[in-house]
């Protein structure tokens, strides 16, 4: 989770330290399963936007709502550095937001017999510069040599062991081994990790505390983020306006997890600002007693950093989580998005 962004909000005054990890009884066969799975599995984008609108709509105090996050793993071919290998990249907000160069790593995954556990081990690259603008671009990454990566540092730079708990796989730092210098507060802090993990979701929460156990990053509550795995749709919008030619936008790609694309809609000699959205998670409904899993797909006036009050909704649809499409037509204007290859 992005470390530096939160430390401010998230300091406390009083915790008491992660209980040691349960004894491991994961055999040799479910651990390769447990390879397979996170190989397979973790690579994607994740987007934690839609717990921050529920807690919002659900009127958590804005102090203990959970600032967004976006995360994704990339699986990359280099023999040179491992059989399996992710490259992970954290924006603090949505994926236009500021790039987490401390959580820009290179994870290698294997099968750590001793500890009965999946190793995942991060390193850096040597030139972190040369290597963001690719960082999600697999083909580009083919080959990477191990010679570009150094050691990782820091609070994020610590190894991960993952162990298969029922049908979720949970991966936590071992306590006390994670330790680094925070020059900011000018302590030395111990950090543990834990993220929950199953196809659909990924949960991470983080804390650091100095000697003496007190906490000096990290939630209060020790809540997790719930980055959500996203699903990536093709959408097009077309729009007719009263003057000038007609607009026909295609190949639009946006992921159902709070993804928010700019778009302009041309009017004669005026151009307006607006903005798609398309969010796929838990809505609370408006007794405050029920909620429902749901995909809703937004199309406003104006721009996403506008105050809410000051925006127009042109159109939306709502449907089902499981749906593979969503689209509206109202006077002149349509817009659709679907799952590639559904027709």
């Amino acid at each position: 989770m992005k470390i530096r962004a939160h430390a401010c909000a998230m300091l406390a005054t009083l915790a008491v330290p992660l209980a040691m990890p349960a004894a491991a009884t994961n055999s040799p066969i479910e651990l390769k399963t447990a390879l397979a799975r996170l190989m397979t599995g973790l690579p994607g984008e994740y987007d934690s936007e839609p717990q921050r609108f529920f807690e919002a709509e659900y009127k958590t105090p804005p102090e203990r709502q959970h600032q967004r996050v976006y995360r994704r793993f990339t699986r990359i071919d280099a023999p040179d550095i491992g059989a399996n290998v992710l490259v992970a990249t954290v924006h603090g907000g949505d994926k236009y937001s500021k790039f987490d160069t401390a959580e820009f790593q290179v994870w290698t995954l294997t099968v750590d017999e001793a500890r009965r556990a999946v190793r995942m081990s991060p390193r850096r690259f040597r030139d972190t510069e040369k290597y963001q603008p690719i960082a999600t671009d697999a083909a580009r990454l083919k080959g990477l040599a191990a010679s570009e990566l150094v050691p990782a540092s820091g609070a994020a730079g610590c190894d991960i062991y993952w162990r298969l708990i029922g049908t979720q796989l949970r991966g936590r730092t071992d306590p006390g081994t994670c330790r680094t210098k925070l020059q900011r507060l000018g302590v030395d802090a111990s950090f543990d990790w834990d993220w929950l993990f199953n196809e659909e979701e990924l949960w991470i929460t983080f804390a650091g505390r100095d000697a003496s156990g007190r906490m000096v990053m990290g939630r209060p509550d020790q809540t997790h983020w719930r980055l959500m795995k996203a699903r990536t749709f093709e959408c097009f919008v077309a729009y007719r306006p009263e003057g000038g030619p007609d607009q026909v936008l295609n190949g639009l790609a946006m992921h159902d997890r709070g993804d928010v694309l700019r778009v302009e809609l041309k009017d004669g000699g005026v151009t307006r600002p607006a903005f798609l959205e398309l969010i796929r998670g838990v809505w609370p409904s408006n007794s405050g007693r029920n909620y429902l899993d749901l995909l809703r797909f937004s199309m406003y006036e104006g721009r996403p950093e506008d105050p809410s009050a000051t925006r127009k909704m042109l159109g939306n649809a709502t449907g089902s989580a499981a749906t593979d499409r969503a689209g509206f037509t109202i006077g002149n204007l349509s817009a659709r998005c679907k799952l590639p290859n559904r027709g």
